[in-house]
C-alpha cells in the first residue's frame, strides 16, 4: 500500500498549499516551497506594477503549480502580462508551459535555447504525462482489490487532471527582441537579459523598484552543474558580483541573499575548475552551514561538478 500512496500523491498533491508567500514590499512577492521540497522545486516570484504583473519561474510539480495559479488569481489584483524562465532546465520549462496555459494572455520569455529546442521539451512533456498515466493505471488496478470510495474519488480527479494536461496545446516562448530589454509593468520596470549560467542559456530579471535580481539556478549558493560551461557561468556571476545596480538576489533554491554572498558559488566554481583534487577544499566547506543535509549536498554537488569538468577536459584532450 505504501507504493500506492506514493503514486497517489504524484497526481493529487493536495498538500500543495504548504508553499509560503513572502512579501518583500508592495510590488514583490517571493514564493518558497515547503522545507521538505526546498531542493526539489524552485523558488518563484511575482512582481507587480500599476498595469500588470509578472511571474518568475516554475517547477515540475504540476499539481502545486495549479494551486499556485489559483493563489495568484486570488492575491494579485493585476493581470499577468509576463512569464519568465530564468533557465532552460527541463522541469522548470515543463512547469512554465502549464503556467503559460493558465495565463494565456501573458507573454512568456525564456532563454533562446528553449525556443530553438522546444520540440525536445514537448517530447519530454509527453513522456512525463505518459508516466503519470501509467502510474495512475497501476494505482487504479491496485485499488480494485481494496474497496475505498474516497480514494477512488481522488484518483478520478487525478485522471481528469492528467486528461486535461494531455489535451492542452502548449505554445513555445517568445524570443526577446534583443540580448537585453526593459519591460514596464507600470511604475515598475524590469531589465531582462540573456546570460550564460547554470544551464544552456539563461535569463536574469532585474527589478528597478528594489534592486533585486532574479536569476534562478545560476545564483544557487550550492551550484547544481548540469550540461554547464563552468567558465562562462563563473564569468557571469563574477560580473554580477561587481554590479552597482544589484542589492540582493533570489536563487532557484535557498533564501534570497545579499550581493556579497555570491562569493560562495564563485568559490565553488573556481575550485571545481582549478583544483587538481576531487576532494572538496576545507576552506570551501567552511563557507557553508555545518548541518548534515547542507554538507552532504555540498559534497555531492562538488563531486558532480568535478566529474563534469573532467569529462569536458577529456573531450578537449587536456588534463584537469
Amino acid at each position: 500500500m505504501r507504493f500506492y500512496f506514493a503514486l497517489f500523491f504524484i497526481f493529487a498533491s493536495f498538500s500543495a498549499p504548504a508553499t509560503q508567500w513572502l512579501k518583500v514590499d508592495e510590488k514583490t512577492f517571493l514564493i518558497a516551497p515547503p522545507t521538505s521540497a526546498r531542493y526539489l522545486t524552485s523558488n518563484q516570484a511575482v512582481l507587480i506594477g500599476q498595469k500588470c504583473a509578472a511571474i518568475i519561474d516554475a517547477h515540475g510539480d504540476f499539481s502545486a503549480l495549479e494551486h499556485f495559479a489559483n493563489e495568484v488569481r486570488k492575491r494579485i489584483p493585476k493581470p499577468i502580462c509576463y512569464l519568465f524562465s530564468t533557465s532552460s532546465d527541463e522541469e522548470q520549462i515543463l512547469g512554465m508551459t502549464l503556467l503559460a496555459n493558465e495565463f494565456p494572455d501573458a507573454t512568456w520569455h525564456a532563454p533562446r535555447h528553449v525556443s530553438m529546442h522546444f520540440n525536445e521539451y514537448q517530447s519530454a512533456l509527453k513522456d512525463k504525462l505518459s508516466r503519470f498515466e501509467k502510474s495512475l493505471q497501476l494505482s487504479q488496478s491496485r485499488l480494485e482489490t481494496h474497496s475505498n470510495a474516497q480514494m477512488q474519488q481522488r484518483l478520478n480527479k487525478a485522471k481528469a487532471r492528467i486528461e486535461k494536461w494531455q489535451s492542452t496545446a502548449f505554445s513555445s516562448p517568445t524570443l526577446l527582441k534583443a540580448a537585453q530589454v526593459t519591460l514596464d509593468l507600470g511604475e515598475h520596470s524590469l531589465v531582462v537579459a540573456e546570460i550564460e549560467g547554470a544551464t544552456q542559456g539563461g535569463l536574469s530579471i532585474l527589478s528597478h523598484h528594489n534592486s533585486g535580481l532574479f536569476v534562478g539556478l545560476t545564483a544557487n549558493p550550492i551550484p547544481y552543474v548540469q550540461n554547464s560551461d563552468l567558465e562562462a557561468w563563473l564569468a557571469t556571476i563574477k560580473k554580477l558580483r561587481n554590479s552597482e545596480k544589484v542589492t540582493w538576489l533570489l536563487p532557484a533554491q535557498g533564501k534570497p541573499y545579499k550581493l556579497k554572498a555570491l562569493q560562495k558559488p564563485i568559490s565553488f566554481l573556481e575550485a571545481a575548475i582549478n583544483s587538481d583534487s576531487m576532494v572538496m577544499p576545507e576552506a570551501l566547506l567552511a563557507m557553508y552551514k555545518t548541518d548534515e543535509l547542507t554538507q552532504t549536498r555540498l559534497r555531492l554537488m562538488y563531486e558532480l561538478a568535478k566529474n563534469k569538468q573532467v569529462q569536458k577536459m577529456q573531450k578537449q584532450g587536456t588534463v584537469l
